[in-house]
């Protein structure tokens, strides 16, 4: 059997005002999937590791890089 409780005026209005609140703070409209990226980039923390990672793959290479096959074959 299911236990039924009834809520005063004051305790209604209390959990209608909170139900509110969670959900206009919670839902938030994008006009772009990129713009909603963005936001959630701006938001969210990335990992240390990764970030070392990320530094070491886009920073400067110690080791010279190759001509392409085409501008030696054509002595540019």
């Amino acid at each position: 059997m299911k236990r039924q409780t009834k809520l005063t005026q004051q305790e209604q209005e209390q959990l209608a005002a909170g139900q509110q609140q969670t959900q206009s703070s919670s839902a938030q409209e994008f006009a772009s999937v990129e713009e909603m990226l963005r936001h959630d980039a701006s938001r969210t923390p990335v990992p240390p590791t990764i970030a070392h990672r990320l530094a070491e793959s886009i920073g400067p290479s110690s080791l010279p890089r190759e001509r392409a096959w085409w501008r030696r074959f054509f002595g540019s």
